[in-house]
Parts: C-alpha cells; structure tokens; sequence
C-alpha cells in the first residue's frame, strides 16, 4: 500500500541556508521554460505518494497535457518539495491549503492556481470505542504526523468542537504509521488517511471518530505554482489545469480503464484503487471556480482564514501571512477562452 509521503524535517531550519543564494540564478531558473527532448515544454510537478494526484498520471499516458511535458516527480519531503519549487528546479508542487498558508509564513512564492482533490472521508481519526466524541480525546495521547495535513485537520475539528489545543497531547507520527500503530493496539487515538482508515476500523473495539467529510472543503489539495514562473508562463499552466480537467472527466467517462492505468502507479488493483479514491472527490471545473470565488462556502479564502487563525493559536506562524499573492484565479477564469 502507498502513502502519503514522510514529512519530519524542519523547513526553517532548511531555509536558513537556501535565502543566501544569488537571487539572479533563482529568478533565470523560475522564469525559463526549458525545452525537452521531445521538443515540448518541460513542466515540472513535485507530488508526494497521495493518491489523489493519480489523474495526472492519467494525464500524462492520453496526451492530454497539449505540448506541454508534464513531469510528475515525487519527492517523499514536504520541506525538500518547497525548496524545489522556490529555487525554480520545478514549477510546481501539489499540496494542501493549510500548507499554502504555512508556505507563505516561510517565505515560499506558491500560488494556487485549482484544487486537485477534495478529501471526502479519506483523512479522519481513528479511536477505541471508549472515546465517543472528541470532547472525549481531552486528556488522551494521540498519535498524528506534526506540520502535515493530518495536524490540521485534527487542529481544525478541535477548534470547531471547542478543544483547546493544550488539551491533548500529540506524539509526532507519520500519518501511515499512526494509522498502523493504532490498527496493531499501540495507541487508543491516531489520525490517519485511507487505506489505514479501513484497516484501523478493523481492529476489536475501534471506530472512526471524525473525518473530513465532517470538515467540507478544508482538507483540500490544490496545484501551487512557484510565482515568477506563473507571471511569465501563465500559457503553459493553462494547457496543464486543462489537461487535469481533462483527465477527471476522462475518468468519469471510462472510470474501468481510467482506474486500471491510474492503478498500477500506486501497486494496487483497480478495483482497490477505485475502494481508495472513493474517500475523495475531483471536483469539476465548475466546482474548482467556486471554490476559488470569495464569497464562496467554503472557499480556499476562508479555510485559508481558518488555518491562519489556528496557526497562530498553536504557534507555528507568529504572524499573519500576506495572503493576497498566494491565489490566482484568472487561469480558471480563462481557461475556456478562445485560444
């Protein structure tokens, strides 16, 4: 089984070296569309082991990327994927909006240009039968994998049920490996994402607590695209967002041959591919421009909001961030203009 990638190193503590280099070799790196092999535009994309990302796989096999060369690399390290993108070696990264918000505390030039995928289900928390609700979890050891999706949403649910954050005690653990600490009977609480979902609920006096599906629109994956490179390039990231669209209705089309391609790049049967991806939703293009409208709930705006507000409870941003450059909706906007 494949997860979600392994997310321990400090991306302050590797900043602290990366901020000294030459800003001129930054700017030529993340402005220049570098040309492939094949003669098309190499467009880079850092992803992690999520199978949400699976439909730019099935992007990449039909051809739906245009002229573009789309090359979808997966680095394990959140921190390592940020470095990437911000010194221009690829243009894009595949996350989440709480990490959006956390990248522009950090000093990282992302801007989400579409959600990718909306966790339906597919993230939660995962406890023995004796805590019922979450005001239950208060005074519990639980186990969650710290700067990572699986911490905000925990973090999330406890501010919208009236936790305080003090009032737990987490122990940092990659989200997989909570997931199968728990289902093994080492923990009593563990917030985690499918299959370990499934497994966890397996195990003798166990259930599911909570889950994103009881957060809507919160653990949502989006395509941030390193700044520079979207100002000049904003051509090149229109024929990949249209590509992805073009994949997500592909598969809704052909869901059996969809699955059976998008399978085989995450070592699982289509048919335990399909179980998976069943925790999650591709929203469609009309979907994604609501999500991206301000007036919108939720939109990316207000869970953006969200997450600040918690960050700032928990410590990990001492300050606001500047929010304003970190959305771009003109390429959905345009996306079906004449072209």
């Amino acid at each position: 089984m494949q997860f979600r990638s392994i997310r321990h190193h400090s991306l302050k503590r590797q900043l602290h070296g990366f901020i000294c280099l030459p800003f001129l070799v930054l700017l030529l790196a993340s402005c220049t569309a570098n040309i492939s092999e094949t003669g098309k535009t190499t467009f880079k994309i850092n992803v992690d082991t999520w199978i949400g990302y699976a439909p730019l796989r099935l992007a990449q096999e039909k051809g739906f990327f245009e002229d573009v060369d789309v090359q979808i690399i997966t680095t394990p390290d959140v921190a390592q994927r940020k470095l990437i993108l911000e010194r221009g070696e690829n243009q894009a990264i595949a996350e989440t909006v709480d990490q959006l918000v956390l990248d522009h505390s950090q000093g990282i030039h992302s801007v989400a240009v579409t959600g990718l995928d909306f966790s339906n289900g597919a993230d939660g928390i995962v406890a023995v039968d004796t805590i019922k609700t979450l005001q239950d979890l208060k005074g519990k050891i639980i186990l969650v994998q710290k700067n990572y999706v699986s911490e905000s949403l925990l973090n999330y649910l406890l501010e919208q049920n009236g936790i305080d954050f003090e009032d737990v005690t987490t122990v940092d653990t990659e989200a997989g490996a909570a997931g199968a600490a728990f289902a093994a009977g080492r923990t009593d609480a563990a917030v985690t994402f499918e299959p370990w979902l499934s497994k966890a609920k397996e195990r003798t006096g166990s259930h599911i607590l909570a889950t994103s599906k009881d957060a809507p629109g919160v653990v949502v994956d989006i395509l941030s695209v390193q700044q520079d490179y979207l100002k000049t390039h904003p051509d090149i990231v229109a024929k990949v967002v249209r590509g992805w669209f073009k994949a997500v209705e592909y598969w809704k089309q052909h869901p059996d041959e969809s699955n059976a391609i998008m399978a085989k790049y995450y070592s699982v049967t289509p048919k335990e591919f399909a179980d998976q991806v069943s925790g999650l939703v591709w929203p469609s293009y009309d979907e994604n421009l609501t999500y991206f409208t301000q007036n919108a709930k939720p939109s990316i705006y207000d869970v953006a909001d969200t997450f600040v507000s918690i960050f700032l409870k928990t410590g990990q941003i001492r300050s606001k961030p500047d929010l304003e450059p970190a959305v771009d909706t003109s390429i959905l906007q345009n996306l079906h203009a004449k072209q």
